[in-house]
């Protein structure tokens, strides 16, 4: 017992060096300022409520789609995804899996982007336009040709190219920048950071003009455009919350909160033909991460260790609906959703929510009729 006492005070030292090693002569360009966070809502009673409504989800394609961030209804009735590859491939929705092998998905090649396809949606010229994490505002035609739209705004180059909504008739192409501080993939160290960093882009299909609509975003990232057209939501991960800025009407011009306080990190967000939208929860909202949220100090030496270690992710599967005038419409939860979880974007596709993740291999599906 002694020699394991020993060999465990050893190991504790040796962590405990390491730890005071890494915050003296590790580097961070992160810079933490202090914030207040509101009380997370309860997930034990009202609106938020925990609940198992996702379990009966079925996942495909554990075996060969990689980390598909997020997907988009093809003209053609196909469903396209980009993997960490820098892969975009097609989907028939109608052959989801191969019979001797469930979790492997058969799939086209569309094109690949060398760099990191995140957020995508169909333009209505049939072309894809992606928000690709490396690359920038990027559009792939049919045949699967890539042009590079854009990359900078007002002369501040995109850090972080994350989600994209185009407007209905094609001119305009809304695009996240999540971080133009901390390039894809550091997206810890902004949320560490809390300073500000990401933005909401306009880009003119007609001029090839970027313009910024919104800055100082808490790390921007999904975007969608109302049905009416009249405004577009930018989710603000960091802030747990949805921020609205209005295109048309009175306010055009001007923003506000649509959605605040939200029990999990939302991430991208998507419209369906009702004009209700649909918000992915990655994770739930983390105790600790709100308690350092006035101890920036504590924070920056977090920031640190973090370039060494992975975050730990607590399992969970959340999407959240919303109506036009940010009323709770859907509250979907469970522990795992098949086992899976970590959903970065829930797409509504006829009577089917599809749901798809930046950490995990593979997609999931449910029926609509859950929350009816």
């Amino acid at each position: 017992m002694r020699v394991i006492a020993k060999v465990f005070g050893a190991v504790v030292l040796l962590t405990a060096a390491l730890l005071v090693a890494v915050a003296v002569f590790e580097t961070t360009h992160a810079e933490p300022v202090a914030w207040t966070p509101p009380p997370a809502p309860s997930m034990d009673s009202g609106p938020y409520a925990r609940n198992t409504l996702l379990a009966g989800a079925k996942t495909f394609g554990r075996s060969n789609l990689l980390q598909p961030e997020s997907v988009a209804l093809g003209p053609d009735g196909k469903l396209y995804t980009g993997m960490n590859t820098g892969e975009i491939v097609r989907i028939d929705p109608n052959a989801l899996a191969l019979a001797k092998d469930p979790q492997t998905t058969p799939f086209e090649l569309l094109a690949n982007t060398g760099g990191r396809p995140l957020g995508m949606i169909f333009h209505p010229n049939g072309d894809l336009i992606v928000a690709d994490g490396v690359k920038g505002l990027v559009s792939v035609s049919a045949k699967g040709d890539i042009k590079v739209l854009s990359t900078e705004s007002e002369g501040l180059k995109y850090g972080f190219a994350d989600d994209v909504a185009v407007s209905a008739d094609g001119r305009y192409i809304w695009l996240s920048d999540a971080t133009w501080k901390f390039p894809y993939p550091n997206f810890t160290a902004d949320v560490i950071e809390h300073v500000g960093n990401g933005r909401l882009i306009q880009y003119d299909m007609q001029t090839g003009e970027a313009k910024t609509l919104l800055k100082d975003l808490q790390f921007a990232n999904g975007v969608a455009v109302s049905k009416a057209g009249d405004f577009v939501l930018v989710n603000e991960t960091a802030a747990y919350r949805i921020t609205r800025y209005w295109l048309s009407g009175p306010k055009a011009g001007q923003s506000d909160v649509f959605a605040d306080n939200l029990p999990g990190f939302p991430d991208n967000i998507r419209t369906d033909a009702d004009g209700n939208f649909w918000v992915a929860a990655p994770t739930t909202r983390d105790g600790l991460v709100d308690t350092l949220a006035d101890k920036p100090a504590v924070r920056k030496v977090l920031a640190k260790l973090l370039k060494h270690i992975e975050f730990p992710v607590k399992p969970y599967a959340m999407a959240l609906g919303f109506d036009a005038n940010g009323k709770l419409i859907a509250n979907l939860q469970a522990p795992k959703a098949d086992g899976y979880y970590y959903i970065t974007q829930v797409t509504p596709v006829g009577g089917k929510l599809y749901f798809n993740s930046v950490h995990n291999n593979g997609m999931a599906v449910i029926d609509r009729t859950i929350i009816q």
